[in-house]
């Protein structure tokens, strides 16, 4: 059977607007796999979270912690999520990743990119469009011009708004 992961930053994300996606793919036939931080930078509360990945177990979804942060300058975190998703990719060689959130996102088609040389397929799901020049809180990186033209490195990729 063949295998998708959907990964977010956060676990709320997961719960408030992917249930139905997971649904969908599975419907589509892949059995799949949720990758996400259950601990840290949730919108929802610890129960909600426990009863997430209780629906998750029964939906029959494999579920993994990521330590994926919401603050791009914590450069510690974001290269462990980014060696976390790496491994879970190489382990488990999906034939597609469905990604989410700025962070989550760039970290995740990061770590795609030598697998995409393989057949993988990359879906990237905005939310938020922080990064862009006249965001609300883009942290000055429209100035810095960093983060806003990483969706142009990442060619062959899906993208949906």
């Amino acid at each position: 059977m063949k295998k998708a992961l959907m990964l977010a930053s956060t676990a709320s994300m997961i719960d408030q607007f992917n249930m139905d996606n997971i649904a969908l793919l599975q419907k589509l036939g892949y059995e799949v796999h949720v990758a996400c931080n259950f601990l840290e930078g949730n919108t929802c509360s610890d129960e909600q979270i426990a009863i997430l990945q209780q629906r998750l177990e029964g939906m029959g979804v494999t579920y993994f912690q990521v330590d994926i942060t919401r603050n791009v300058l914590n450069i510690p975190q974001v290269l462990r999520a980014y060696r976390q998703t790496r491994a879970l990719m190489k382990e488990h060689k999906y034939a597609m990743v469905h990604c989410h959130s700025p962070i989550g996102g760039a970290v995740c088609r990061l770590a795609a990119m030598p697998f995409r040389k393989k057949g993988m397929q990359v879906i990237y799901t905005a939310h938020g469009f922080h990064f862009f020049k006249g965001a609300e809180h883009n942290r000055g990186f429209d100035q810095a011009g960093a983060l806003e033209d990483l969706p142009f490195l990442m060619a062959g990729e899906h993208f949906a708004a």
